[in-house]
């Protein structure tokens, strides 16, 4: 009975391993997964570009308006400097500095031509704003004019946090 048993299994299994014709043959080829087709581009043509939106242009007739330098450092910020005459410009900004004083020096390089100090609208530690019309003139007429903003040290008089501005011409 085990023999007659056994012969079934082995004939049932036999049977089932080459009873299909659309099997393939080999291991190798049953692993295979499946390919999917590559959609269709020509090799030759190029990738589609996007061009960059187009802004509308300004009219003739307009002149571009001229950005002023903003400086800063630690304890100025958001200074402008303006010529807003022959030797005059308007130094605008805001400053944390010690009892709201802030003192200034205008040099050509060679000599100090002008110095002085503004008063800001609040002392350190808050941001105080200052607005100062400076006039000065020129000592040497192919010289350049810097501002020197900077708060005097309570401890030794000496300038501190210096902030050098190049005056417009």
């Amino acid at each position: 009975m085990k023999k007659l048993l056994l012969l079934l299994l082995t004939i049932g299994l036999l049977q089932g391993c080459t009873s299909g014709t659309d099997s393939p043959s080999t291991p190798t080829e049953q692993q295979k997964p499946p390919v999917a087709a590559e959609p269709e581009t020509p090799a030759s043509e190029p990738p589609a570009t996007t061009q960059p939106p187009t802004t509308p242009e300004k009219p003739p007739t307009e002149q571009p308006a001229q950005q002023e330098t903003v400086y800063a450092n630690d304890i100025f910020r958001n200074v402008t400097v303006k010529k807003t005459a022959q030797d005059t410009f308007e130094i605008k900004g805001q400053a944390r500095v010690f009892e709201a004083v802030l003192n200034y020096v205008v040099e050509d390089g060679h000599n100090e031509l002008t110095q002085g100090f503004v008063q800001a609208t609040t002392a350190a530690p808050d941001w105080g704003d200052f607005t100062h019309t400076l006039k000065v003139k020129k000592a040497e007429p192919n010289s350049t004019l810097t501002l020197i903003l900077f708060e005097t040290s309570m401890k030794d008089g000496s300038r501190r946090m210096e902030l050098i501005i190049p005056l417009p011409e």
